[in-house]
């Protein structure tokens, strides 16, 4: 067991779950819509946020923090977002972009809290590959649109 997180730190990683769980709620709605060319993609880093989550919140909780795990409002801003632009075009090689720039704003999300845990702290190598395997996913993302 790591040392307690201080405030600062726990609300970053606080706002990287919340995150994370906003854009999960959001590619529910866009791998439904999605055409069958790219659904793969995102379906692969929506399981990756998935997993990810799950483990954040265990070696979270293992250290002595618990993750409020509602999300916010935020989730819901994603899945109208993926819903108006359904309606006027297709969801289809064009939509990659916009993801990639998504997770490229997940990615300084990371960053913030990776910022604030202490580097022994358990949760910070946890942080730090999830971020490593996500980049890898961005750049597929952008070569793929």
């Amino acid at each position: 067991m790591s040392e307690t997180l201080n405030h600062s730190a726990q609300d970053r990683v606080q706002t990287l779950f919340d995150t994370l769980v906003d854009v999960c709620e959001g590619y529910e709605v866009l791998i439904d819509r999605a055409e069958p060319s790219i659904r793969t993609l995102i379906k692969d880093v929506a399981d990756q946020h998935t997993k990810d989550i799950a483990e954040i919140e265990t070696v979270a909780r293992a250290n002595g923090t618990d993750l409020d795990r509602s999300g916010t409002l935020m989730s819901e801003v994603h899945k109208a977002a993926v819903k108006m632009r359904d309606l006027f075009s297709d969801l289809d090689q064009d939509v990659l972009k916009a993801v990639g720039d998504g997770e490229k704003s997940v990615l300084s999300t990371y960053d913030s809290a990776l910022e604030q845990v202490p580097d022994s702290h358990d949760l910070h190598g946890v942080l730090r590959t999830q971020r490593q395997e996500l980049r890898g996913k961005v750049t597929a993302l952008f070569e793929a649109a």
